[in-house]
């Protein structure tokens, strides 16, 4: 037996095979409308699927790098990725023969296109506001609006601002250190703490020169140099004197150093008044002397001589009393300036030392104990004997007719002394001040040695002393 094809069908009749696939037709212009939303929407429309899915991955990867390395290249590569899938959507709806408009999918495609867009100029224009107030803050030196500027800043601001939000938080981390060093200048104008300035300064250094904060930290130095002009004068030089000793830096925080030659001098001359007022003469020569020497031109300064010979002065008087009633003058001889010159005529004095019991015997105008009103101190030594006067013989009162008779000679008085001119200090004579006086009395108490001392009178006492009181 034998087969064969069956014979061909009529002409007209359709092929009973399987029938060809049908070509959906494509919107071209909804598709670029979809793929420029970035979120693959074209893609969907023409039903390609894994084309869309992988839109939307590169979308969100670009989206995630954007925030994390804020590059504004990668807001380029985000347009560039949107213009890629635009044109390639393009390519895969014109591939068809058949095109057909769709109204309903390119106003679709539109709508979620210029949401996208929308919502892109939005976020762009929030984070240019909230940049644009942080920037403003800084600019007028207001610290405290930059903080409160920054803390509108939210996540959508720093996916499509990245570096300006980071700025921001820099602005914000700065006014933090700033208000740090506010707080130590306010601590050194208010308790006149130089290591607080000192760390105001630390802090402040590297913040001064950038351009950025030139408003921010020129606003705390300016408001330093306020409090510093109205502090009380002795805490004000404290300042200055550290102010002083700093190299300057050639920016915003040498604006104190331009106000110290102002202001120094008349704090310097009312802290020494005041410490002299108060009797502190060693704490007010020195403040003097600091303005004197640094100021030698200003007009403060001959009220600062003035003041400098007055509390001079009072130490030296202070000194010399000390020695004086220490009983040390005599070892230790110093000077008080203010005592008049040992001259001619009649000269004040200060007896001291062993032989000074004879200044009983002078007249009080002589011998008297403030250092203010003498001229000379006289410092003297334990009186001795000189010359014979006269020998002279005595026997017991219990037995004057039987008992051994005792002769003793009596001689003159000696005391050694030596006198110091008060002025200057120095010793002006060195002498030894020989006395007479009544010998052989009627009655001796104790006849112990075979000589003694004479008593001498008053007026014999100021005849010996009276060459070192009163200068031929």
């Amino acid at each position: 037996m034998t087969y064969q094809q069956p014979p061909p069908p009529p002409q007209g009749t359709p092929y009973p095979g399987k029938p060809p696939k049908r070509l959906r037709p494509h919107d071209p212009l909804a598709v670029a409308l979809g793929n420029a939303s970035l979120l693959g929407l074209g893609y969907f429309l023409i039903r390609r699927w894994i084309f869309g899915l992988l839109g939307l991955a590169g979308t969100a990867a670009l989206l995630v790098l954007m925030y994390q390395r804020k590059d504004l290249a990668y807001q380029f590569g985000l347009l560039g990725w949107g213009l890629l899938q635009v044109l390639h959507g393009l390519y895969l709806a014109t591939r068809p023969p058949v095109r057909k408009a769709s109204i309903p999918k390119r106003i679709v495609a539109a709508v979620v296109t210029l949401a996208v867009v929308a919502a892109g100029v939005v976020l762009k224009r929030g984070a240019d506001d909230v940049a644009g107030e942080v920037t403003a803050a800084r600019r007028a030196g207001d610290c405290t609006k930059v903080v409160q500027a920054q803390d509108k800043v939210w996540f959508g601001d720093r996916l499509v601002a990245g570096q300006d939000m980071d700025r921001g938080d820099s602005d914000v981390e700065t006014c933090g250190r700033i208000d740090t060093a506010k707080g130590n200048l306010t601590a050194a104008t208010g308790l006149t703490d130089v290591r607080s300035l000192q760390q105001a300064y630390v802090v402040l250094g590297p913040i001064a020169s950038d351009p950025r904060q030139q408003a921010t930290a020129g606003a705390v130095m300016d408001r330093f140099v306020k409090d510093l002009q109205a502090m009380e004068p002795c805490g004000q030089i404290t300042m200055t004197a550290w102010l002083r000793t700093r190299t300057l830096s050639k920016n915003l925080l040498d604006r104190a150093n331009a106000v110290v030659p102002r202001i120094e001098p008349n704090a310097l001359l009312a802290c020494a008044d005041g410490y002299a007022s108060r009797e502190n003469w060693v704490t007010a020569r020195a403040t003097y002397q600091r303005l004197v020497a640094t100021y030698p031109k200003a007009k403060q300064t001959a009220r600062a001589r003035a003041g400098l010979a007055k509390a001079t002065l009072a130490i030296e008087l202070e000194n010399v009393r000390s020695l004086v009633q220490g009983g040390s003058y005599c070892e230790s001889p110093a000077k008080y300036s203010g005592a008049k010159p040992y001259r001619r005529g009649f000269n004040p004095a200060i007896f001291l030392g062993d032989g000074s019991q004879y200044a009983d015997q002078l007249p009080a105008a002589w011998s008297i104990d403030d250092p203010y009103r003498a001229t000379i101190v006289v410092c003297t030594e334990a009186a001795g004997m000189g010359a014979a006067v006269q020998t002279c013989p005595y026997v017991p009162e219990s037995n004057p007719y039987g008992g051994e008779i005792s002769y003793v000679t009596f001689r003159k008085v000696t005391v050694p002394a030596k006198v110091y001119e008060l002025r200057t200090g120095r010793l002006v004579l060195n002498t030894v001040v020989t006395m007479s006086g009544e010998a052989c009395p009627y009655r001796i108490d104790n006849i112990s040695t075979e000589e003694e001392s004479v008593t001498p009178s008053n007026a014999q006492v100021q005849a010996a002393f009276r060459p070192l009181v009163v200068r031929p």
